[in-house]
């Protein structure tokens, strides 16, 4: 076992295990630890690095001291790593090491499935803002640096490699222990918000799949029996499930399915661009090269199709049978 996995693995296999049952060992169970959460973190680690790199992103050497953003993606992630700050801390000190990993697990959860996930767009030569691009950057490098601290104690060499890396000090083991710091009110009902949204998300998935509509078919409306979310974290549940609107307080919950035209076309060009990305990675091309496009079917809205040249980096696109050459 302690030649084919290595110490890390077994190091946090035995900190997540609950001390009143049976350890159950062996290597398969021991990868399933490293496939569930080493290989997470280091994807999460990996995107940002080789997107930093590709924006010439730079962190300056106060960056992990003070932080500001106005973000609302930024400003939850934060707030989740605070959280999980505390929490670790206090499990540590009662010598709690199951409930400190396990807190520690959901949160690189919520980073990968939330964070990193709905921030993709924000990076990148196809970014939308600059300004936002550089929050995102400052944020995630924080956010890594401070995971790397709580770390630590249950995958020293892991924990290690990501900070020293990142910071090109000495050592995470020779580095003080992230301060805990006080989540405000509005922290506290961002948090739950967000709890509330993920909720709805999975009610609504669940009606897409009974309903036999996919989730890259947007659609009009969403009608919930919740009460509503903030306006600045409303666009997260929009997003997730793809919808145009959202009706609260409503006494059902249920899709508008009237597919209009526009709600039609705006279907196939997610299908384009998912054609021709497709196409991008068997090319295997990098995020900078342009790319011309033909297709036997173009979007008429000019803000579709500028959103497909804007991501897909495409230099013209024109009518004809399905064809990506690079320019």
């Amino acid at each position: 076992m302690a030649d084919k996995a290595v110490a890390d693995l077994i190091r946090l296999k035995c900190a997540r295990q609950n001390p009143t049952e049976n350890l159950k060992f062996g290597y398969d169970l021991a990868d399933g630890t490293r496939r569930k959460f080493h290989l997470k973190l280091w994807n999460i680690y990996n995107f940002f690095v080789t997107y930093a790199n590709l924006d010439g992103y730079k962190p300056s050497e106060t960056e992990n001291l003070k932080l500001k953003t106005n973000n609302v993606l930024n400003l939850w992630v934060l707030a989740r790593l605070n959280q999980t700050v505390k929490d670790v801390t206090e499990d540590l000190d009662k010598f709690d090491a199951f409930a400190a990993s396990n807190s520690i697990d959901k949160f690189v959860d919520d980073l990968s499935l939330w964070y990193i996930r709905r921030s993709r767009d924000r990076v990148g030569p196809a970014a939308d803002s600059e300004s936002d691009k550089e929050a995102f950057y400052q944020t995630t490098y924080y956010v890594l640096h401070t995971t790397a601290k709580l770390l630590a104690p249950f995958t020293p060499f892991l924990s290690e490699i990501i900070y020293r890396n990142l910071t090109k000090d000495e050592s995470v083991h020779l580095t003080n222990w992230p301060e805990i710091v006080t989540l405000s009110d509005k922290d506290n009902t961002m948090l739950s918000e967000v709890q509330k949204i993920r909720e709805i998300v999975e009610k609504a998935h669940a009606i897409r799949k009974e309903k036999i509509i996919s989730v890259k078919q947007s659609l009009t409306s969403f009608s919930t029996i919740e009460k509503p979310v903030s306006k600045n974290l409303e666009y997260l549940l929009k997003d997730e499930i793809n919808v145009k609107k959202i009706i609260w307080n409503s006494k059902t919950n249920e899709f508008d399915t009237n597919i209009t035209p526009e709600l039609e076309e705006e279907a196939k060009a997610r299908e384009l661009m998912r054609k021709i990305q497709g196409e991008r990675k068997n090319m295997g091309l990098d995020l900078t090269q342009k790319v011309d496009v033909k297709n036997d079917w173009i979007p008429r809205d000019a803000k579709l199709k500028g959103w497909i040249i804007r991501k897909a980096q495409v230099g013209s696109i024109s009518e004809g049978e399905f064809n990506v050459k690079k320019i």
